[in-house]
């Protein structure tokens, strides 16, 4: 029988294949960012998750977020996200924390994961993921979507700086609208996740490149894409 994998294997060879399924991510935040993200990784071949977020599924959630059905409306994001992903791989290893990231809970419940990807949607949760990371020394992935718009950035990774010193001032950062005040569009959604997945990617497996301490800008309408380097 072959494996699921085995296209995966002629790419990037066995070794780096281990590498994928023994590591362990955290994606905080099951909304259509983080479900892209974590259907991507899943098909990637990670095989451990943490998946948290205290939401349920709500109607307007269900155009944009891919794991969740109008079946799934009023169910717990975390859960339904998993049941999904099982549906996938049944040897999945997956952690679902049914509540939202805060400087108080962030270090026990991301403390066992290699890389933490923020996919959330307000710039208080970003925050307390960026104090998390650097508290228990992990790169944290950002991904932000805005319109036909969307960032992708790698904190806090080999001796980069932490989001929240990048960003200090949190009061004009929470002035800025999230995703559904703004609208945005599921493939602007999964353009994003899909580039958070290459950055999971290639800290996993050591390659070069990576966004670190960079902040990849992307316009879907234009097709124009520029980096801008963080200080």
């Amino acid at each position: 029988m072959t494996s699921f994998f085995e296209v995966h294997e002629k790419c990037i060879g066995k070794e780096k294949m281990h590498q994928l399924k023994n590591s362990r991510i955290a994606i905080v935040g099951l909304g259509g960012l983080g479900c892209s993200v974590a259907m991507g990784l899943t098909r990637l071949g990670i095989h451990n998750l943490v998946l948290a977020d205290n939401d349920h599924i709500e109607r307007s959630n269900v155009a944009r977020q891919i794991l969740f059905t109008k079946s799934h409306i009023g169910a717990s994001k975390v859960q339904t996200a998993k049941d999904a992903l099982v549906e996938i791989f049944d040897d999945l290893n997956i952690t679902c924390i049914q509540d939202y990231i805060t400087t108080q809970n962030g270090i026990n419940i991301l403390k066992s994961a290699d890389i933490i990807v923020d996919c959330t949607d307000n710039y208080m949760a970003r925050y307390a993921i960026s104090k998390t990371c650097e508290s228990i020394s992990k790169p944290m992935i950002f991904g932000g979507v805005q319109g036909f718009e969307g960032q992708v950035g790698v904190f806090n990774y080999k001796n980069s700086k932490p989001f929240h010193h990048i960003f200090p001032n949190i009061n004009s950062l929470l002035k800025v609208e999230n995703c559904e005040a703004s609208g945005v569009l599921p493939f602007v959604v999964q353009t994003i996740a899909n580039y958070q997945v290459i950055e999971c990617y290639k800290i996993i497996c050591n390659e070069n490149n990576t966004l670190n301490n960079q902040l990849l800008c992307i316009n879907t309408l234009s097709n124009k894409s520029r980096i801008l380097k963080l200080e």
